[in-house]
């Protein structure tokens, strides 16, 4: 019994989100920055920074991360990196439109899109390991005709973004559109 109690400790904290090491990158291979020597205005450590994201414009580059997913991890990375403690759920990101194609599986993609891999995957899973929630907006969902089985498992689906980023608004969370 025991045995068992470890283990299932231990599984569990596989399963957990990482949080934020005060200090370091928390998307290590995406959202990249540069440091800037003595910033008038970063990241102040003593505030909870609590942002949902509105990404609705198509990829500028199909073939690499959608730019507004890498701007989310740069966010996370920068707020990291400068102290700040960013716990699950503090950051959500709201997909709509054009931008949907972003979150799909690599079969589905591929299906979709002559074939080609969606770049996004990588960033996806990171996110969703650092404990930030990426949507999709269920009313761009059907109009594209993507099923629920399209999309990367990490993938939440919300009745639409519109409701999505007001509620997050109207829980005190700051808007970060594309």
């Amino acid at each position: 019994m025991v045995r068992m109690a470890g283990f299932l400790v231990v599984v569990a904290a596989l399963a957990a989100p990482v949080l934020a090491v005060p200090g370091q990158r928390l998307i290590p291979d995406h959202g990249a920055y540069r440091d800037i020597a003595d910033p008038f205005e970063k990241p102040d450590p003593s505030l909870r920074y609590k942002i949902v994201f509105e990404i609705s414009d198509p990829a500028r580059d199909l073939a690499k991360v959608h730019h507004g997913l890498e701007r989310v991890g740069r966010m996370a990375n920068l707020l990291s990196v400068h102290g700040v403690d960013v716990q699950p759920g503090d950051l959500v990101v709201a997909v709509h439109g054009a931008a949907g194609r972003a979150l799909l599986t690599d079969a589905a993609h591929a299906k979709r899109f002559e074939g080609k891999p969606n770049p996004n995957i990588g960033i996806l899973s990171a996110l969703a390991k650092a404990g930030i929630s990426v949507r999709i907006c269920g009313q761009s969902m059907m109009a594209a005709g993507y099923g629920r089985d399209a999309l990367h498992p990490d993938v939440k689906v919300d009745v639409s973004a519109i409701t999505t980023v007001a509620t997050y608004q109207m829980r005190g969370y700051a808007l970060l559109q594309d």
